[in-house]
C-alpha cells in the first residue's frame, strides 16, 4: 500500500526491496535488493531517498537509523484516500494508508504508520515507530509513546497516555493509561503477561 500511495501521488520509483526478494505484484516497480540491504541498493542506485516499509516497529527503527547514518532521506507515503488535517504535523517516513484519518493538531512522529481505516483525532502525540493497526480509533488528546503497537480494532478513550514499547491487544479499549512496556488485552483493557 505504501508503493502505491508513491505511485499514486506520481513519484518516480526506481525500485523496491523486499524480506525475501520476491517481486510485489501489480505495480511494475522491479525488486532490487532485500530489506536488509536498503542502504547499499540505494547507493548503488545512485539515490538519496527511501521509504521504510517495514510493519515491525523495532525492526523499521533499526533499518531507518541505518539509512540515516548514510545520509538518506526518508519520504513520507500517504495515501490518496487518508484524510489529514491542514493543522496535523506528520514527520518523515509516516505512513498514512488508505482510510486513515489524522485530526487537527495531531502529531505524527517519525516512522509511525497509521494503517487502513485508522483514525488519530485531535491533539494525539504519536511517538516514532509505532504502529496504528487497521481499524483503531485513538480519541483526542491522546499519547502515545515510542515503539508501541495498537492493534487491529482497538480503541483508546480521551487523553489516554500510552508508555513506550507497549501492545495494545488487537479489540482492545483502553480507558486508562498504560505504563511503558506493558501489554493490555480486552474490554476494558487490563494489563497482560508478555511472553518471550
Amino acid at each position: 500500500m505504501c508503493l502505491e500511495a508513491f505511485l499514486d501521488h506520481g513519484h518516480d520509483v526506481v525500485g523496491a526491496v523486499t524480506g525475501d526478494g520476491t517481486a510485489i505484484d501489480g505495480f511494475g516497480v522491479p525488486v532490487v535488493g532485500l530489506d536488509a540491504e536498503v542502504d547499499a541498493v540505494a547507493a548503488s542506485l545512485g539515490v538519496d531517498r527511501v521509504f521504510v516499509a517495514i510493519g515491525d516497529n523495532a525492526a523499521r527503527a533499526a533499518v531507518t537509523h541505518r539509512c540515516d547514518a548514510d545520509g538518506l532521506v526518508h519520504a513520507t507515503a500517504v495515501s490518496r484516500f487518508a484524510c489529514v488535517s491542514r493543522s496535523a504535523t506528520v514527520h518523515d517516513g509516516a505512513a498514512l494508508l488508505p482510510g486513515a484519518i489524522v485530526n487537527a493538531a495531531t502529531v505524527i512522529g517519525r516512522g509511525v504508520i497509521v494503517n487502513t481505516n485508522a483514525s488519530v483525532d485531535h491533539d494525539c502525540r504519536i511517538g516514532e515507530f509505532v504502529h496504528v493497526a487497521p481499524g483503531v480509533a485513538i480519541c483526542g488528546g491522546v499519547r502515545v509513546g515510542a515503539g508501541t503497537l495498537v492493534g487491529v480494532g482497538a480503541r483508546v478513550l480521551p487523553n489516554v497516555t500510552i508508555g513506550a514499547r507497549a501492545v495494545i491487544g488487537a479489540g482492545a479499549v483502553v480507558v486508562h493509561d498504560v505504563p511503558d512496556g506493558a501489554m493490555v488485552t480486552g474490554v476494558p483493557a487490563r494489563q497482560a503477561p508478555r511472553s518471550g
